[in-house]
């Protein structure tokens, strides 16, 4: 059963080729309303004196949220619309742990757009090599 799941894994997201983001902020759009700061968010965003950031945040760690009534916002305060089809985060130097991780082995290494990106570190399921990087 194992070897049937990753030998169709391995086919469904084996692409031709491997390419960056497409920096169309889709994925940004869909997640950014319910993630949370990491310790080491709040800890370099402190040392970098970005109270910005940090007002940011919810007692319960939340991130991107009203700086006055401390709710949760439907999209991420720093995404920079560029174009119809294009965005770049406006805080990117120093944007948040979850943000940096994405896309992770979580979803494959694949943009919303379906795009296969490059993985940094071989990808693996149950302890078993499913793509490898080259």
């Amino acid at each position: 059963m194992m070897a049937t799941t990753t030998g169709w894994l391995q086919k469904l997201f084996k692409k031709e080729e491997e390419v960056s983001c497409l920096a169309c902020g889709d994925c940004c759009r869909e997640f950014s309303w319910h993630l949370r700061a990491s310790p080491q968010d709040i800890e370099r965003w402190r040392e970098h004196g970005r109270d910005d950031l940090l007002a940011r945040i919810n007692r319960l760690g939340w991130i991107w949220v009203d700086p006055q009534t401390k709710e949760r916002l439907p999209l991420c305060p720093f995404l920079v619309e560029t174009g119809p089809d294009t965005a770049h985060c406006g805080i990117h130097e120093i944007k948040p742990d979850v943000c940096r991780a994405y896309p992770s082995e979580a979803n494959f290494k694949m943009c919303l757009k379906g795009v296969f990106l490059r993985a940094a570190a071989p990808i693996t399921l149950f302890g078993e090599l499913i793509l490898e990087v080259t």
